[in-house]
Order: structure tokens, then C-alpha cells, then sequence
């Protein structure tokens, strides 16, 4: 990374790294960094702040986000001796340890139980597992055979989607298309924002969510979750206590180039003061020229004969199915707003250093 300024969201497609928007590259070490609860503490919080306050950018975000953008280019993947226990969890085999249920009491019983969700912090890695580890030691890290067997399985890929809207129904959120991930304000969004703001941890979940989706299948429904925080925090500034978290990482989670640059942009256009926005080179986003239409992109379907051609949920392939090099991804809410809309976010879209 010569240029900090440029982190790969801004560099030319030919001169792209191998691994971002394209296939899943070699396994590497995991980075520590990444998913420790514990180290969301006074220090972590000070540092934020400092960070927020002064303009500067959170290089180690940028660094882990990099990295998993580029699919852990240095990861050297576990020996499973063919356990996947993470599938395994999936298909309501197993409970989460430690002291776990299965995954469908967890789905049927806990959406409403939101002091549940919120206190318990050993169902997250289970839930949506990260090919590096996190502070519950029971989850093992994820590998590439349960990524295939997850994106392979109509079972666990409707599971996944269900425990992703149990997690934004916990967030005062609602997954309003299964096809194109929009997204919009709860009912309750109101409450549930107030914990979001009191509750820093939850950074780190949603950091885990989006690296998680981007992961199993549902790379689709990145951009649209993180353009949902980037309206909340920088627009309608609902959401304070996210917003840092939004910028440094929900932000660089979206793995596809172009819909990345377009939320940069986006984010570029409504912070204030813009003088002090250092998530992206100043002279390319003044350059930058967003996309005029809106339109949601859509996950590809499976080949014939896999899928009911009438099933709800639609599988999301490879990035460079849906974004690659030779094939931008559709656009999404590129244009400055007159007002902030009431309706679903269709697009695309945190600052902690750490993941639950």
C-alpha cells in the first residue's frame, strides 16, 4: 500500500491486486486484530474518538478490511480432517458452544429476546462465521469447503438469510428484498438505534455480518446494508455512535470496486466538515462522477435445473459474477438527495480495530 490515500478502492482496474472482486484467493495467517471483543474497551473508545475528532484515517482498519477484501492472500487454512463444524451448525446438527442451543431455537425463539441477543456473545461467530478467529476459541474459523458446501445448500443459504434478519431486526432494521438486499427502518427502529448508540460491541457484529455475507454467498447484500448506516450517521445523523465504524469499516467491507468507490463518494459528498474526509483520495473523489440511475443489483441465479426458477431466494455467485473487472456492478443511490428518502435503501454501502 504505497499511497495511503488509495488503499486498492481507487486504483486503476488494471493495476488491482489479484483476489479483490474476483475469486475467493489462498488461504493465511489470521489477524487478531480483527475480532476481539475485549479490546472494545476504554482504550478502543478513546482511540475512536481521537480518530474522529482529528480527521485522521484508522490505518489498521484499512489494513484488515484490505486484507479481507483480498481474501486472506497470507491465510494458512486449518487442517479440518474433514469436520465442518460450521456447516454442520447450519444444518441443525450441532449447538453452538459454548452452552449453545441449535441454530433453529435460535432462529424460532430469540428474534424478539433482545436482551438475549445483546448479552449473549458466543452465538455471533456461529451465526456468521469469518475465516479468522474470534474471542469465543469453541467457533473454529471457516473454510473454504464449508464456503462451498454453504453457497451449494438451499437449507443453509436460507438460514443464513433468516439469521441475518434476525440481527437487523435486532439493529431496528428490515431486509425489505431478499433479492437485492434493500433494506429500511424498522418499526422500532426508534429503540433499537438507542442501543445501537449505547452498545459499541455491536460495531464489531456488524463488521462480522458484512465480512460474513461477503463470504457465504450473499456478497450482494454488502453495499446495501452499509449504505443504510452511511444515510443514518452522515445524513440523518441518527446514529453517532456508529459512524466511525461506518467509515472505517462497514464501508471497506463492500467488495466490490465500483459499488465501494460509489459509497466513498457518497460519504465523500455529506461529511462535514469535507475538509477533514480522509476515507479517500481528495482529487479522485472530486473527479468521481456517480452513476445517474438507481437500480438494485441483484444476485445471479443458479444454473438451470439447480433451483426452483420461483424460489424467493437467489443465490449469490463469485464477486466477479455480480462486479468483476469486465462487468460493473449495477448502480445504486448515487445522486445527492434534495431530501433523505422514507423508503428502502436499494443500494449498495464501520471504526473500531476489532470484530466480535
Amino acid at each position: 500500500m504505497d499511497d495511503p490515500d488509495c488503499d486498492s478502492t481507487w486504483e486503476e482496474d488494471e493495476d488491482a491486486e489479484g483476489g479483490e472482486d474476483g475469486q475467493a484467493g489462498e488461504a493465511g495467517e489470521a489477524d487478531a486484530g480483527d475480532e476481539d471483543e475485549d479490546a472494545e474497551g476504554p482504550r478502543a473508545a478513546s482511540s475512536s474518538f481521537q480518530l474522529w475528532t482529528t480527521g485522521s484515517r484508522n490505518w489498521r482498519a484499512m489494513q484488515d478490511m484490505r486484507r479481507y477484501r483480498h481474501h486472506y492472500p497470507d491465510l494458512v487454512e486449518r487442517d479440518c480432517n474433514g469436520d465442518m463444524p460450521n456447516l454442520s451448525f447450519y444444518k441443525n446438527e450441532i449447538r453452538f458452544l459454548p452452552n449453545g442451543c441449535f441454530i433453529e431455537d435460535i432462529l424460532q425463539n430469540w428474534r424478539d429476546n433482545y436482551d438475549l441477543l445483546e448479552d449473549n456473545h458466543s452465538y455471533i461467530q456461529w451465526l456468521f462465521p469469518l475465516r479468522e478467529p474470534g474471542v469465543n476459541w469453541h467457533a473454529k474459523p471457516l473454510t473454504l469447503k464449508e464456503v462451498q458446501a454453504f453457497k451449494s445448500s438451499k437449507e443453509v443459504r436460507e438460514r443464513l438469510v433468516r439469521a441475518y434478519e434476525l440481527m437487523l431486526g435486532f439493529y431496528g432494521i428490515q431486509l425489505k428484498d431478499r433479492d437485492t438486499g434493500a433494506v429500511c427502518r424498522a418499526q422500532n427502529y426508534h429503540s433499537r438505534f438507542q442501543n445501537l448508540n449505547w452498545r459499541s460491541h455491536n460495531n464489531l457484529r456488524i463488521t462480522r455480518i458484512l465480512k460474513s455475507l461477503g463470504e457465504l454467498g450473499l456478497e450482494h447484500y454488502q453495499a446495501p446494508l452499509a449504505r443504510f448506516f452511511l444515510e443514518e450517521t452522515l445524513v440523518r445523523c441518527e446514529l453517532p455512535g456508529v459512524r466511525q465504524s461506518a467509515l472505517d469499516y462497514f464501508l471497506f467491507a463492500v467488495r466490490c470496486r465500483r459499488q465501494r468507490r460509489e459509497l466513498v463518494h457518497f460519504a465523500w459528498e455529506h461529511f462535514q466538515p469535507r475538509c477533514k474526509f480522509v476515507w479517500g483520495p481528495r482529487d479522485k473523489l472530486q473527479r468521481f462522477r456517480p452513476r445517474a440511475t438507481l437500480q438494485p443489483l441483484v444476485a445471479p441465479r443458479q444454473a438451470e435445473g439447480d433451483e426452483d426458477p420461483g424460489d424467493s431466494l437467489q443465490e449469490a455467485g463469485t464477486q466477479d459474477q455480480t462486479c468483476g473487472q469486465e462487468r460493473d456492478p449495477a448502480p445504486v443511490f448515487v445522486n445527492k438527495p434534495s431530501r433523505v428518502p422514507e423508503g428502502p435503501f436499494l443500494s449498495v454501502v464501520p471504526s473500531k480495530a476489532f470484530s466480535e
